[in-house]
């Protein structure tokens, strides 16, 4: 039972995920992370998170159980969507039924996870006919702290309340119109791998979407989607070790508001969709400390944000055609990107700061595709992409907090330039009844204009945050390279014995970078490294599945081997730990008792084992990376009527 949906996608080819806490896993696609992905909603719904050390990411405002269906388009070239970098995530929510007449049904679930006595619960109330539908839905969670495999105790424990729902109704044949509202609640979220813990998050999300389908024979489809984010984040750090001489409490806003359209075409065979995007991104908070030690408690407030904004306006126009045993595709992008924000307070100004702070680009990108079939069982794909982003809020706007890998505040950096993905990817396919389906893919990414931290000189600006080493602010950096595969193979679905078999792997460098030399604990000097690899990349790692249903498909056992392989090419310039190689296994049991009431369960890590992901970011105040749990049961009961 997965407790978030980017510990759910960490089950996926190349994707992996960082763990800072029991939840809130942050997913990583192919090394890119962060909002080099591009996250949302339903088809167009973004949010802004309100951490600074993304405690709030968008896939953790979802439950899992209100999924229909998770898309995971990788690289730089599903343009639709908004501006795409590393990849694209598409978590969709709602469903359109269609009942011939008036129904009305009910979903329960109720889970229970060992361990870290985890407990679960949702009710769904779902119907419609031809004219109307709706759902409301309403869960909850609460996990506590739970033990790894050496038996230490990770203080992990959250509480998440989710409730909303949608209504939709046709006002013609062929046409929708659905109006979405989801609240989400976090409640006393530990996070050990951070200075802070999350005390409370509220986060509302709306839209409104229209469709219409089967137009015509020129204007096929148009779907037009507005939406609004608001996420209110309060954290502090009562439960850290500092917090005797100093407490700390943040409170941050953000809101995220915008919308998509597009329309669908059709000349002669070939097929276009045109459309316009705006994704408007408003930030603000700060961070009020209380000296405990100090006579008359006095109290300091800071910004970490200031009234930071930044919307970007995107037309983009895809194409997409079949010749005889062709697939042709293109896709073009253009989006015009502002940011502004008011004073970031440093010690000594510089080209980074300034009081009036913003910027204006103009970005292009685009991409290319084609599919050969060899025959109906064999076919092969070339993709061509190049994908631009302009830095987000926190490289642009962060005022000494420490967001990254290392022991360092990070300041942002108005004067930013956009980073660019010039990517390709080639993938051969290949299934017939006997041997089942097989794919492979190869990928390169050259990245021009990397963001990365570079350390600032102590005379020009000196820490804010207790326990860093000192202050980098983002740059530029030159380029970056990611290359690596992915290799699937799963059985035929007409045998019995189903069989998946899963493996990838990501290389990462970065051309040139700044190692900083260390004596007595603070950097003293700059040494030039190339070639360095960049750091969180993950390793080699392999899935075998396997199950077998019994009962004419009501039993279904299933048994799966993760094996992931040391990661020793590890960079440098950030001093960053190898971590150790591990296999884990995982079973599985479902039972579909009748149409009204399944049960599962199962055990993860059967054999308790005691490991971490590369990852997963270290405990803090010591060198140590957070450990995953240990041997953990689970049950869940699902009624349906």
């Amino acid at each position: 039972m997965q407790s978030s949906i980017g510990e759910l996608l960490r089950g996926s080819n190349n994707i992996s995920g960082i763990r800072k806490g029991g939840g809130a896993i942050d997913p990583v696609v192919r090394g890119f992370k962060f909002s080099e992905l591009n996250v949302q909603i339903d088809n167009g719904l973004k949010i802004e998170g309100g951490c600074p050390n993304r405690m709030d990411p968008a896939t953790a405002q979802i439950d899992p159980s209100e999924v229909k269906e998770i898309e995971v388009l990788k690289g730089p070239y599903a343009l639709r969507y908004g501006t795409s970098f590393g990849g694209v995530i598409n978590i969709k929510t709602m469903e359109n039924p269609k009942n011939e007449k008036f129904e009305i049904h009910l979903k329960a679930l109720l889970g229970f996870e060992s361990n870290w006595n985890g407990n679960k619960s949702l009710l769904n109330i779902n119907g419609g006919n031809k004219k109307v539908f709706f759902s409301i839905s309403g869960g909850r969670k609460k996990y506590g702290n739970y033990e790894d495999g050496n038996g230490e105790v990770v203080k992990s424990h959250f509480t998440k309340q989710n409730i909303g729902g949608y209504f939709g109704f046709r006002p013609a044949k062929n046409q929708s119109i659905v109006l979405n509202y989801k609240n989400s609640t976090g409640e006393n979220t530990r996070f050990p791998a951070l200075p802070m813990d999350e005390r409370l998050e509220m986060t509302h999300l709306s839209s409104l979407d229209y469709k219409a389908e089967e137009i015509g024979d020129f204007l096929q489809s148009i779907y037009v989607k507005l939406y609004n984010s608001d996420v209110n984040h309060k954290m502090d750090n009562k439960y850290r070790a500092v917090s005797d001489t100093v407490v700390a409490v943040s409170d941050i806003h953000a809101v995220n508001r915008g919308f998509r359209s597009e329309g669908a075409f059709v000349v002669n065979t070939a097929k276009f969709h045109l459309g316009i995007d705006l994704e408007n991104i408003l930030k603000d908070g700060q961070r009020v400390k209380t000296m405990i030690k100090q006579p008359g408690l006095p109290v300091k407030t800071e910004k970490l944000w200031n009234n930071g904004r930044i919307w970007n306006l995107g037309f983009f126009l895809t194409y997409g055609q079949r010749f005889n045993d062709m697939d042709l595709s293109a896709s073009l992008r253009i989006d015009r990107n502002h940011a502004e924000s008011g004073k970031i307070s440093i010690t000594k100004p510089h080209e980074g700061g300034a009081d009036s702070i913003q910027s204006d680009f103009t970005n292009f990108s685009f991409s290319l595709g084609a599919t050969y079939h060899f025959n109906e069982n064999l076919s092969a794909s070339l993709a061509l992409g190049r994908g631009t982003r302009s830095p987000d809020m926190t490289e642009r706007f962060i005022v000494l907090l420490p967001i990254g890998y290392d022991k360092f505040d990070y300041l942002g950096n108005p004067r930013l330039k956009p980073e660019t993905n010039n990517q390709t990817d080639l993938t051969l396919k290949y299934a017939n009844d006997k041997t089942g389906a097989f794919q492979f893919n190869v990928f390169y990414a050259l990245v021009n204009d990397f963001i990365i931290g570079k350390r600032l000189p102590p005379a020009e600006q000196r820490p804010s945050s207790k326990g860093v080493v000192g202050v980098k602010q983002f740059v530029n950096g030159g380029n970056a390279r990611f290359s690596g595969f992915e290799l699937g193979w799963s059985s035929q679905e007409k045998h019995k014995l189903g069989i998946q078999v899963l493996a990838s792997y990501t290389y990462a460098t970065i051309d040139e970078i700044q190692k900083h030399v260390y004596e007595t604990g603070l950097p003293i000097r700059d040494e030039t490294i190339l070639n360095d690899a960049l750091p969180e990349i993950p390793p080699f790692e392999s899935t075998i599945g396997v199950f077998y249903p019994f009962f004419k498909g009501k039993l279904k056992p299933e048994l799966s081997v993760r094996m992931v392989a040391a990661q020793n090419h590890v960079s440098d310039a950030f001093y960053e730990n190898t971590a150790p190689g591990f296999t884990i296994a995982n079973f599985m049991l479902r039972y579909d008792y009748n149409k009204n009431f399944m049960v599962s369960g199962g055990v993860n890590n059967i054999f308790d084992k005691a490991y971490y992901e590369h990852l997963n970011r270290n405990v803090v105040g010591s060198k140590l990376s957070l450990y995953e749990p240990g041997r953990v049961f689970y049950l869940n009961l699902i009624f349906r009527i």
